[in-house]
């Protein structure tokens, strides 16, 4: 097999695991906000989207009916917290983007159209 056709095989059984993943209905919240401190709610349902932390507690996907849109790695973008474990542990929702608490004082934002994630502080 030619190297080119082997990539391009990788490349469409990836995307297609990627575009497989499914959420637990049960685990989302149609609140604003998460606080994996107080409820084992994992995503938050806003205009037909849900935005969902995986459960590896660093990656935010977006699906809209079901269908993967994006999805990113928050702590692999951010880097790890100084202090606190290397996870998400709150989401909130605003009109344009999520706002993220990993560790114990560190902040992202999340565009939720996109899924371009920044550090904030």
């Amino acid at each position: 097999m030619k190297p080119f056709l082997k990539l391009s095989l990788l490349t469409f059984i990836v995307t297609q695991t990627g575009i497989a993943q499914k959420y637990d209905d049960a685990l989302i919240s149609k609140n604003s906000e998460i606080n994996f401190a107080k409820t084992q709610k994992r995503g938050i349902k806003k205009n037909n989207m849900v935005y969902y932390v995986e459960n590896d507690l660093q990656t935010v996907s977006a699906y809209k009916r079901k269908k993967l849109k994006w999805q990113t790695n928050v702590i692999s973008i951010c880097g790890k917290p100084k202090k606190g474990e290397p996870e998400i542990r709150y989401v909130g929702y605003n009109s344009n983007k999520l706002l993220i608490v990993i560790g114990k004082h560190n902040f992202a934002e999340i565009d939720v159209n996109s899924g371009e994630t920044k550090f904030v502080g």
